[in-house]
Parts: structure tokens; sequence; C-alpha cells
């Protein structure tokens, strides 16, 4: 085992200290890369700690902080490294596992239609910007709504990211305050999404009265 002390590089420049990265320092006086091959690993295990090991085995860090503050350290000591990331049997690059984790999202408008009493919500269900399903579902109440919302959140893998085109009703309201949800996820809503899904909604609701009535 090489026994090395760890240092930290900075770059002075115009009275200005700005750290650069960190290296290892043999007994010798040999300076060496933290990540030899400029390459790192992280291994995510179950009890939810977040390894971070060169590919010689060496482990240099440990922490419960998350797959962000396991690439921080990565970063840290040595910016643009390559990086593999290892959750159970699968194998991640840095921007497969971002896409991996990230949340499904869903995009909700409704339309309530006071003649009949009758709620329409319609939904696109999309992750990483990609439409996976989307829908119209028509309800008698808002609770129906709102059990219906409670059963599509806690199917999902992870907790999804919510986003309404329309003031939600109280029972609604009440349902989200309970469920696991994401609310930091960043949505970019393309113009006209609400609109057409509003639309769409609206016209559930209408094929459905002419149906009965006709």
């Amino acid at each position: 085992m090489k026994i090395k002390c760890v240092y930290n590089e900075n770059i002075i420049a115009l009275q200005h200290v700005e750290h650069h990265r960190q290296f290892g320092e043999t007994r010798d006086g040999d300076r060496l890369p933290i990540f030899p091959d400029n390459r790192a690993v992280i291994f995510i295990d179950r009890d939810g700690c977040y390894r971070v090991q060169s590919v010689e085995g060496e482990t240099v860090f440990i922490g419960s902080g998350g797959i962000n503050e396991a690439i921080g350290r990565i970063d840290h000591a040595q910016p643009g490294a390559d990086l593999d990331i290892h959750e159970g049997s699968r194998t991640y690059t840095r921007d497969d596992y971002f896409r991996h984790i990230a949340p499904v999202v869903y995009l909700i408008a409704q339309h309530f239609d006071e003649d009949t009493g009758r709620l329409a919500i319609s939904y696109e269900r999309r992750k990483n910007g990609r439409l996976l399903d989307d829908g119209t579902v028509i309800f008698a109440s808002d609770g129906a709504f709102a059990d219906w919302l409670e059963a599509r959140v806690e199917a999902e893998e992870r907790p999804p990211a919510l986003r309404f085109g329309d003031w939600l009703p109280m029972s609604v309201r009440d349902k989200l305050a309970e469920l696991d949800i994401n609310k930091e996820y960043p949505v970019e809503i393309k113009r006209g999404t609400w609109p057409a899904l509003r639309n769409k909604a609206k016209k559930e609701l209408a094929d459905i009265g002419t149906t009965e009535t006709g």
C-alpha cells in the first residue's frame, strides 16, 4: 500500500486564490493524481452510503449526503474526471445517472362542467422531456380526483413532480400535502400546453354529454 499525503493545489492570479485540484505526494516526493487515468468510481450501497474510489480500488470518500456530495468530492479533487456510477447491477455515466433519477413529471389541467357537476382532467406524463403517456379522466367529485392522483403518485418508482394548470380544489390540495412529491425539480412548460390540455378535458366532457343525450 502506498502511503501519501494529500495536498490542495491552488492558482494565484491578481491576488486571487482559486482551488485547482488535489494531488497525493509519496514519501519519495512523487506527485500522483487522486484518480489515475482521470477516472473515478462511485458505488451506491443499499444502506444509502456513497463510496468514491479510484479505478485501483482506493477508497477516497464515503458519505451519506447523496450523489451530489459524492460527485462534488470528485470534482474538488480532480475537476473533469470521468466517472462510473454503480447502483446494484447497473453502471451509469454521470449524465446517464442524472437522467435515470430524474422524476416523472405530470402536467395536469382540468375543466369543470357546471351543468353535470363533472370534473375532467387531461394530463401528460413525461420524463426527461419525453412523453410517457397521456390521457383524460372524468370524475364525479373532487374527492375522486384526489384519490386518483394519490394512486398515480404512489405507483411511481420515485416521487414525481406535479404541475397544474388550474387552481386546485381543497380536497386535492389536502391530499397533496400527504404525498411524497418532488417539489424542487425544475420543469419547463411549453407555451400552449395548458390550453391544449384544458381543451382536451372540455371536449371529453362535451363528447360524453352528446352521447348521453343522443
